[in-house]
């Protein structure tokens, strides 16, 4: 059985999912499981992701029968996987190749029931830009995170026999990530940050993702005035 299982929502990101499955299948750490789930793109990501499931008996490709939003995949993944620990990979991202192993190490020491890591920058072509790096504490609580946002959701690893919830609100489209983190800090079940960059968030031309983080804080900020 595998140790980790990787969850990788994917709609019409066809021109960068090869990447971000090859940063995958470059991991070190070798036990793990990847969970393709192919929101219904119009495109040829099902395509790349069916090729690469061929070559490796690891990768396995879902396809939603319709577009249902990132929260639904992400759900779905969770449902079929079978490792110990959940790992969570947008499609456009790329990981370190230490990404895996350096996480695991580093929950199995702190004892975290959810961690996460830095992060850096990178524009389509996958250059790194100036903006440099997000930074992480070595531990949140709800109140730190609310004033970082820190969390990047393709840093995240959960310890499923900690956590046994692990469900994204699919009522809305965005946000819906720090949505669960804030849940979680609210039970007071704190995450442990590792301050290395091992993963790269890719800042796309063409879309809102230039001004995700800013709109993700709005909407955060008003999720927790109507739940507070």
């Amino acid at each position: 059985m595998s140790n980790v299982s990787v969850i990788l929502p994917v709609y019409n990101c066809e021109k960068f999912l090869s990447h971000t499955i090859q940063s995958v299948l470059n991991q070190e750490y070798r036990n793990w499981e990847l969970l393709i789930v192919n929101d219904a793109s119009t495109d040829g990501s099902l395509a790349v992701a069916q090729e690469f499931a061929q070559k490796d008996a690891r990768i396995k490709v879902f396809d939603m029968p319709k577009n249902q939003g990132v929260a639904a995949c992400r759900n779905y993944g969770v449902a079929q996987a079978k490792g110990r620990y959940v790992a969570f990979i947008d499609s456009d991202d790329l990981w370190s190749t230490q990404k895996l192993s350096k996480q695991l190490l580093f929950m199995q020491q702190h004892g975290a029931a959810l961690s996460h890591t830095a992060y850096a920058f990178m524009n389509e072509d996958g250059q790194l830009m100036n903006k440099g790096r997000v930074n992480v504490d070595e531990k949140i609580d709800l109140e730190r995170y609310l004033k970082t946002t820190q969390i990047g959701m393709s840093t995240v690893m959960i310890d499923r026999q900690q956590i046994k919830d692990i469900e994204f609100p699919a009522d809305r489209r965005l946000c819906e990530d720090a949505r669960l983190w804030v849940k979680y800090l609210r039970a007071g079940v704190p995450f442990y940050g590792q301050n290395d960059v091992l993963m790269l968030y890719r800042v796309r031309n063409n879309q809102l993702s230039k001004n995700k983080a800013r709109m993700a804080l709005n909407t955060l900020t008003r999720y927790i005035h109507e739940t507070g």
